[in-house]
C-alpha cells in the first residue's frame, strides 16, 4: 500500500493536519492510520457524556487556522440557539464538528491498526502495522496523542488485578464503585473533574477525594478585559524569576490575573525556548502547577458544578502524594504521604487522573521504541517527548532534523511550552502544511 503522506493517528491532532494538507495537495495523496473505529475523537473527544464541556469558547474552536470561527458556523447550522460563541459547548458535539470537516476532505482512513515500526530506505518511509501489512509513504506525520498516565507506584498484585485500581481513566472501566462507597482520585486537575462529573453521570453518590501533591483545582473561566500586550516582555531576562515578577507587576498594576495569563499565549512558546534548561526545572519545579490550574480552567457550569460538590461534602481535594496502593477482597488502601506523616485512605476504587506520561522511553509502545532504538527520534528538552525542530520535524541521532518524520501535537511538548489546546495544534498543522507545500 502506498500513500504521499501517512498521518499515524486520527484523532484530533491527525484530523488537523490532515484537513490543512488537503487544503494545499490532493487529499487522495494522503491516508489516516487510526486503530479506533470512530475518526477525529481521540482521547477527549470520544466522550458521551454532555457534562464534558470544552474549556475553550466556542468562538476560537474553528478546526481552520484562518477559520477560528467556523465551528460557531457549523453550529448555527444546527440552530440559531447553538450559535453563540461565547458558549463552552459539549465535548462530543466538537467531536462531531470534526469529523463532519474531515469527512469533507474525502481523505481515505485505515482503521483497526496500529504502527509498530517504522523503517527508512531511500526517499520512502515504511511504516509496518501489526496485522502484517505494510504503508509506504514520502512523509510521515506522528500524530499519537497522549500516552498513558505514569503508574502509581506500589500497585500490588490484588489491587491491579481487581478492578478496582483503574489507570486509563478514559477507556472502559471494568467494574463501577458501589453507590456510596468512597473514590479515591490520584490528581485534581481538569482529568480528575471529568472522570467526577462521569462518576456522577453514572450515579455514584458517594464521596470522591482527590489527592495531589498542591491540593490544586483548575481555576474557573470568567469575563477577561484583554491587555494591549503580554505581561512579560519579549525582552525580560530569562529567568523564571523575572518572569515571575512581571507576572507580578501586571497584577499589582490592576490585570486581572485571567488577562495576564491569556496574554502570554501568543509568546509561551518564545519565552519558554529562551529558558535554560535549569530555569526550566526552576519554573517545572515551583511555578508550573500555579499556571497551569489558571492557564486549564473550567467551563463556568463545571465550575459551580465542582463548588457544589465540595458544599456538599461530596468532594474533598487533599494535598499528598499517592506512595502505594494494595486490596484485599473488600477494598483498596491508599497510602498517602502528606507533611504530617503517612495516613492510609480506604476506598472501592481508585483512579489515576494524573499527567500523560512525557517520558517516551518508558512509555510501553513499540513504535516509540524503535524510533528511539534506530536513532530516528531522541529525547526533547528535559528529556520529554521528542526533539523537534521548527516545523515540527524529529531531530535524530545524529542531530538533523528529518525531511520526512514530522510530530503534531503533545508529541512536540520535548520543545514546546504549549502544544496540547486546539487553537495551538491548529496553528502546527496550518504551518507543516505550508512548510510542506509552499505556496
Amino acid at each position: 500500500m502506498k500513500t504521499r503522506i501517512a498521518i499515524v493517528g486520527g484523532g484530533a491532532g491527525g484530523v488537523l493536519a490532515a484537513i490543512h494538507l488537503a487544503q494545499r495537495t490532493d487529499p487522495k495523496g494522503i491516508m489516516v492510520i487510526e486503530p479506533r473505529v470512530r475518526i477525529a475523537r481521540g482521547v477527549a473527544y470520544s466522550t458521551s457524556e454532555p457534562v464534558h464541556l470544552l474549556n475553550v469558547r466556542a468562538s476560537n474552536m474553528g478546526a481552520l487556522a484562518d477559520g477560528p470561527g467556523d465551528f460557531v458556523s457549523w453550529l448555527a447550522q444546527r440552530g440559531p440557539d447553538a450559535a453563540d460563541g461565547t458558549r463552552f459547548m459539549p465535548r462530543m458535539v466538537w467531536g462531531d464538528y470534526l469529523a463532519e470537516r474531515f469527512a469533507a476532505t474525502g481523505i481515505p482512513v485505515l482503521h483497526g491498526r496500529h504502527v509498530t515500526q517504522l523503517e527508512a530506505h531511500g526517499g520512502t518511509t515504511i511504516l509496518h502495522l501489526d496485522d502484517g501489512s505494510t504503508v509506504e509513504a514520502e512523509i510521515a506525520v506522528l500524530a499519537t496523542g497522549h500516552a498513558l498516565p505514569v503508574d502509581i507506584p506500589g500497585v500490588d498484585s490484588i489491587a491491579r488485578d481487581s478492578g478496582r485500581y483503574v489507570r486509563s481513566v478514559w477507556g472502559t472501566w471494568s467494574r463501577w464503585p458501589r453507590r456510596d462507597t468512597p473514590v479515591v482520585l490520584v490528581g485534581s486537575g481538569l482529568t480528575a473533574i471529568d472522570v467526577l462529573l462521569r462518576l456522577r453521570s453514572g450515579g455514584y453518590g458517594g464521596v470522591i477525594t482527590m489527592i495531589s501533591r498542591h491540593g490544586l483545582l483548575p481555576r474557573a473561566h470568567g469575563p477577561v478585559e484583554p491587555v494591549p500586550s503580554p505581561v512579560i516582555p519579549a525582552d525580560t531576562p530569562p529567568t523564571a524569576r523575572q518572569y515571575l515578577r512581571h507576572v507580578r507587576m501586571a497584577l499589582k498594576n490592576g490585570v486581572s490575573w485571567r488577562a495576564a495569563v491569556d496574554s502570554l499565549r501568543p509568546c509561551s512558546n518564545a519565552l519558554w525556548a529562551r529558558l535554560p534548561d535549569a530555569e526550566r526545572r526552576r519554573f517545572r519545579r515551583h511555578l508550573f502547577h500555579r499556571w497551569h490550574t489558571a492557564r486549564h480552567r473550567m467551563a463556568p457550569p463545571v465550575a459551580r458544578r465542582i463548588t457544589e460538590e465540595i458544599a456538599m461534602g461530596r468532594l474533598v481535594v487533599r494535598r499528598g502524594h499517592v506512595a502505594a496502593l494494595s486490596g484485599n477482597a473488600h477494598d483498596l488502601t491508599v497510602h498517602v504521604r502528606t507533611r504530617d506523616g503517612e495516613e492510609k485512605l480506604a476506598a472501592d476504587m481508585v483512579m489515576n487522573c494524573t499527567a500523560p506520561d512525557t517520558n517516551f522511553r518508558r512509555v510501553g509502545s513499540p513504535l516509540l521504541h524503535c524510533l528511539f532504538d534506530t536513532g530516528m527520534a531522541v529525547p526533547g528538552d528535559l528529556d520529554v517527548t521528542f526533539a523537534t525542530d521548527a516545523n515540527g520535524a524529529l531531530v535524530g541521532a545524529d542531530g538533523k532534523p528529518s525531511t520526512r518524520l514530522y510530530a503534531i501535537g503533545p508529541l512536540r511538548a520535548g520543545n514546546l511550552f504549549e502544544t496540547t489546546a486546539i487553537p495551538e495544534i491548529r496553528q502546527q498543522a496550518h504551518a507543516l502544511a505550508a512548510f510542506l507545500f509552499p505556496s
